[in-house]
């Protein structure tokens, strides 16, 4: 694990860096691009940095600090092409949180069935 798991629950601890995250994970297979002149977006325009920030209601300079905390957590990745940069989930590092989950659900549900 190239980072503890705390920084990442830190940084989902925020609401709006959760729901970016989900909206994200729902995008795991299209890049958004944000461009330094225009947004846009390689496949649909709901991805692009716009519309994420209108969907969430906030800022660009909030989005961006928002997206930096999940960046600095290892949950989003940036991906660069020239002068576009590309957003996307990290795979592996969400693979560590449901492994976590697994492994403590498993844990908790071996405990009840012992006391029943």
């Amino acid at each position: 694990m190239s980072q503890s798991l705390d920084v990442a629950f830190k940084a989902l601890g925020h609401p709006k860096r959760l729901a970016i995250l989900k909206r994200l994970i729902r995008r795991v297979h299209t890049c958004c691009v944000v461009n330094k002149e225009e947004d846009c977006c390689l496949e649909e325009p709901t991805c692009d940095f716009g519309a994420l920030k209108e969907d969430l209601g906030i800022s660009k300079s909030s989005l961006s600090l928002h997206l930096k905390e999940l960046r600095h957590a290892g949950l989003v990745e940036k991906i660069k092409n020239g002068r576009k940069v590309a957003l996307q989930v990290n795979p592996e590092r969400l693979e560590e949180l449901k492994k976590f989950f697994d492994v403590s659900i498993d844990q908790q549900t071996r405990e009840w069935m012992k006391q029943r």
